[in-house]
């Protein structure tokens, strides 16, 4: 095996072994003459003929140029060892790919990745002589920053191997058999099933030994049934009843993407999965195996009692800050926001924000159906047309046309911590770290240099350097805290950086990888002093003891383990594993870590939520703390430097602090249920530092107190609403944050707003360069975009304003407030015009019909039986009250007189409100789908486009309620629609990817 920074024939500097098997070695290297990165594999040979044999095949593989396919750059003999050089895409191999994605791809980006490959097979088939896989591994196959995988070349030339792997052809276990296109096509068909559900399957040897292939729909119930035929029928064990050519493989994957996944006939039920035995984790570094987890049980939508956040599991409401944060002024304008005062109300948006991180994440793939109406129709009522075939048909081909044509989206927020005097925070934001001032979070320098999203960040112990790793990179770089210079770059591990720590010394630096590993890094030197294997999955983080001699790590693999700094040991009277998880039955993943500052205790975070607190020495138990409802992050557990308190941060949005010696709860720090990141301790223990992505913000508390001191805006965060302006060139973005970014489409340019009140629907345009708006201060504010004219504030309005409307032709303006009354106001003149009452509680959201003839205002007190009102305006007089959900109204919309209203308890109700509000039809979503957090309408009114909390994009035939199409977004949360005046794009908020716009210009 050659050694990292050897030379290879004059130019190949090699930087990292990737993979070392009996017949073959793979390194990542540079080309010294290019400084390019390049891949390189060594296939001992022999003798000189087979040297010559795999060399002539190598001249035909550097012929091959396509798509998808790493190109052959170089190839040489050394003695009797072939080398072949390839193109690196500077990613992960499938196996580091399947597992970092956390969870399996979604069928649609399964399908275009092997699409991809099935192409470049094709092109190697028809090559003279054929260029064949054979026996494909993980290795074979390589992401890339820009997303898919690319076949490296090296498969080609290289003999069958000795080790069963889950890719070979079960007819290639007979040696006497050579490679045929039907056995490269069992190898699709393995990635293809890998990538669908998660797991590779078994190896073929083994499967005709007995052991029997879960069908992907029992690992994965959202793969569709055409799918799964798919993926079942690329891997018979019979060569003769798989695909024979790669041509009719991939006929038959563009057949299963045209139809969306959906069967001709009957679905046919999901097989009983066959239950895995899982060992337990061993405590020492010995490799494990980890089988492929039962299918979840979904859990149902919580009732959320509107304004307040979601409760199961319960979260406590929101604690009112002592003094309002300093207001920033709109645009430069004299419009300064601050907070309501005493109201604490949160967006809907969040709140689905809070239920997806606390665990509700929908897996299964079942859409939504029409059910008829109970409610008997009236005579009178207009009732929805029947579509003719054609009609129906035509509409399909418009909606299938549609595509996602751009993304909004800012720099992420990440971790962030205070140096050792205090005086400085690190903040990661995007590829880059902030060093900002820890009294007024003004920025004093940035530090650029990553490829990736940052991901880690440590100071050293004197302050004076600073270590960051980030994600798609697998080097360490140090930075001179002073001037800001990059000093050192720490090279060797074969992954993204997931966690950094600095000795007590700070002469040592440890970092876990997404490689599995652990180095200890001399850092005066810049070399590696030893590497601490073990551990079977992803890192979690990593912490010395305050002597400096030994190295706790957590990891998903669910163990802690402790490691003898000195010798890179594993120390073996050290043990812990978690509880196990019962529905994948494996153990709860391990993310924090913390030593107690006389180190005798360890404190260890897990994605269920607890906090354990072990004996340093051995492991044992001694206090398991509960109360958080989501996983406690990666770097969310830390004494205070006294020792005497422990604070974990966790995803449910709160830092709580414990008592490490008796495991009681001290205090709760909550912000507004908007996932944390991470937390530090300030050097003298007052105060703490968190941030949070979905916030975009970092919080400073105070301990005593309990209360936030200072909150400080770096970016958006997550993106609650989406309005287009008239004309359709502006997309006004409403963070729950309260910042606004103003999308100007044509030209790229963003105009930022700050200030907005934390509700549900905030701002909205009135005109194509105004917009209206809540303060935080509760004053409804007009703004002129062009800052042409000074701010106008609305006046007549009593009570605290918690969400507002415009009338589609926008003339009229609508605000409900938390008593349950709405105020109107005329648009061109500001005029007040009256009071509408009859709603019972605070209003959540509000709707006007096209004609403006109607107004729908829906309240979620109670939260198991919301009311919805309607108002004639031109009758006036009371409004018609609606019932019939059992959950919070999420969203209310208008096409024509019908009115749509969406709720968490998984339906969609539509009524004619000019005909006694009679129930016309129910859209039914099935728990396992979550619910509908945002519905549209487009414009000509055949299509109702719905989004739900887990990630799906749904378009229907509004008269017949059939699903058109349905796209999954692999994006988390969508939390907002809006589509364009004139119909032809629509925009889509999202929790994890931000604003994603589509083109519908083919809806006619």
């Amino acid at each position: 095996m050659l050694a990292i920074d050897t030379l290879l024939n004059g130019h190949y500097r090699i930087t990292v072994v990737l993979d070392a098997y009996p017949d073959a070695e793979l390194y990542r290297a540079i080309d010294q003459r290019s400084s390019l990165r390049v891949l390189i594999t060594a296939l001992p040979q022999p003798d000189q003929t087979a040297v010559n044999d795999v060399l002539r095949l190598a001249r035909e593989l550097a012929q091959v140029q396509m798509p998808g396919f790493l190109a052959l750059r170089d190839y040489f003999a050394i003695e009797h060892v072939c080398y072949l050089v390839a193109d690196d895409p500077g990613g992960s191999d499938l196996e580091r790919f399947a597992r970092e994605r956390g969870s399996p791809l979604s069928e649609q980006e399964t399908l275009a990745i092997v699409d991809r490959l099935l192409a470049v097979l094709e092109r190697l088939h028809r090559h003279q002589p054929p260029l064949l896989l054979g026996d494909v591994r993980t290795c074979d196959l390589w992401s890339s920053p820009e997303g898919g995988l690319s076949l490296a070349p090296f498969a080609c030339a290289r003999h069958i191997g000795a080790e069963a792997t889950p890719y070979r052809a079960p007819e290639l276990y007979d040696h006497a058999v050579e490679p045929a296109p039907v056995s490269d096509i069992y190898a699709m068909g393995a990635v293809l099933y890998h990538l669908l559900t998660g797991w590779p399957p078994p190896p073929a040897n083994q499967r005709q030994a007995g052991m029997p292939l879960n069908a992907p729909r029992v690992l994965n119930p959202q793969v569709s049934v055409l799918a799964e035929q798919l993926t079942l029928r690329a891997l018979e064990l019979k060569p003769a009843n798989r695909y024979q050519q790669v041509s009719e493989m991939r006929s038959a994957l563009e057949t299963v993407r045209l139809m969306a996944g959906r069967p001709m006939g009957a679905t046919p039920p999901i097989e009983r999965p066959v239950t895995p035995v899982t060992p337990a984790p061993p405590p020492t570094a010995s490799a494990t195996t980890v089988s492929p987890p039962a299918p979840t049980t979904a859990v149902p939508p919580p009732a959320l009692a509107a304004p307040l956040p979601p409760t199961p599991p319960p979260i406590a409401a929101p604690t009112a800050p002592v003094a309002a944060a300093p207001s920033r002024p709109f645009l430069s304008t004299s419009c300064l926001l601050a907070i309501v005062g005493g109201l604490a109300v949160i967006a809907f948006g969040v709140c689905v924000l809070v239920a997806v991180l606390v665990g509700l994440y929908m897996t299964n793939s079942s859409v939504f159906g029409w059910i008829g109406s109970t409610a008997a129709m009236s005579p009178t009522a207009s009732a929805l047309p029947t579509p003719s075939a054609a009609v129906t048909t035509e509409l399909r081909q418009q909606v299938e046309a549609i595509t996602q044509t751009a993304q909004l989206r800012e720099d992420g927020l990440g971790a962030a911590t205070y140096s050792p005097d205090g005086q400085l925070v690190a903040v990661a934001v995007g590829k880059g770290v902030q060093l900002r001032d820890a009294e007024t979070l003004a920025l004093q320098q940035s530090l650029n240099g990553h490829t990736g999203d940052v991901s880690a960040l440590v100071f050293s112990p004197d302050g004076t350097i600073l270590a960051s790793g980030a994600q798609d990179d697998p080097v360490v770089r140090v930075w001179n805290v002073r001037n800001g210079r990059e000093v050192l770059q720490l090279q060797g591990h074969e992954d993204w950086i997931r966690s950094l720590a600095f000795s007590p010394d700070g002469r040592l630096l440890a970092s876990g990888s997404a490689d599995r590993t652990i180095r200890i890094w001399d850092v005066a030197r810049g070399e590696t002093l030893v590497v601490l294997r073990g551990h079977t999955d992803l890192l979690g983080n990593v912490a010395f003891s305050p002597d400096g001699r030994r190295l706790a790590s957590a990891s998903r693999d669910g163990t802690v383990r402790l490691w003898d700094v000195a010798s890179g040991q594993q120390i073996d009277t050290f043990r812990f594993t978690a509880p196990v998880d019962t529905q994948s039955n494996a153990p709860f993943w391990m993310t924090g870590i913390a030593f107690s500052p006389d180190g005798r205790q360890i404190a260890a975070g897990s994605i269920n939520g607890n906090v354990y607190l072990l004996d340093a020495e051995t492991g044992n138990v001694q206090r398991e703390l509960r109360g958080h409802d989501g996983w406690v992050v990666i770097r969310g557990v830390a004494y205070s430097p006294d020792g005497r308190l422990l604070a974990s941060a966790s995803l449910d949005g709160s830092v709580r602090l414990w008592n490490p010696v008796n495991g009681v709860e001290r205090d709760v720090l909550r912000q507004r249920g908007l996932r944390l990141l991470g937390l530090s301790w300030s050097p003298d223990g007052s105060r703490i530092l968190s941030s949070s992505d979905m916030g975009g913000n970092l919080a400073i508390w105070d301990v005593a107190s309990a209360q936030i001191v200072q909150s400080f805006q770096i970016t958006q965060g997550v993106v609650t609403g989406v309005h287009y302006s008239p004309d359709g060139k502006l997309l006004v973005a409403s963070g729950a944050n309260g910042a606004v970014r103003v999308h100007v489409l044509e030209s790229g340019r963003t105009l930022n707003l700050d200030g907005g009140a934390a509700t549900n629907d905030y701002i909205e345009c009135i005109s194509n360069n105004e917009v209206v708006a809540i303060s935080e201060a509760g004053e409804i504010v007009v703004i002129d975009l062009t800052n042409r004219r000074p701010n106008e504030m609305l006046d007549g309005m009593n009570g605290f304003p918690l969400n507002l409307a415009v009338s589609p032709d926008h003339s009229l303006i609508a605000v409900g407030n938390e008593r349950g009354e709405i105020y109107l106001w005329e648009t061109v003149s500001r005029t007040y015009l009256r009071r509408l009452d009859g709603l019972s509680g605070p209003v959540y959201t509000l709707a006007f019909s096209a004609d403006n003839a109607y107004l729908a205002a829906a309240t979620n007190q109670p939260a198991d039986a919301p009311q919805i009102a309607v108002w004639d305006l031109a009758r006036g007089g009371n409004p018609q009250i609606l019932r019939g959900h059992n959950g919070p109204i999420a969203k209310l919309v208008f096409s024509g007189t019908l009115l749509f209203s969406a709720s968490s308890d998984g339906s969609l109700r539509v009524r004619d409100v000019a005909h006694d509000n009679t129930e016309v039809l129910q859209m039914s979503l099935p728990a396992d789908r979550g619910w509908m957090t945002s519905v549209a309408i487009t414009p000509n009114g055949k299509v109702l486009v719905a989004g739900t909390i887990s990630g799906h994009l749904g378009f229907y035939n509004i008269s017949n309620g059939e699903l058109l199409r349905e796209i999954d977004l692999a994006s988390g949360a969508v939390l907002d629609l809006a589509i364009t005046p004139d119909g032809r794009q629509l925009a889509v908020s999202t929790r994890d990817e931000g604003i994603l716009l589509f083109d519908l210009s083919s809806v006619r």
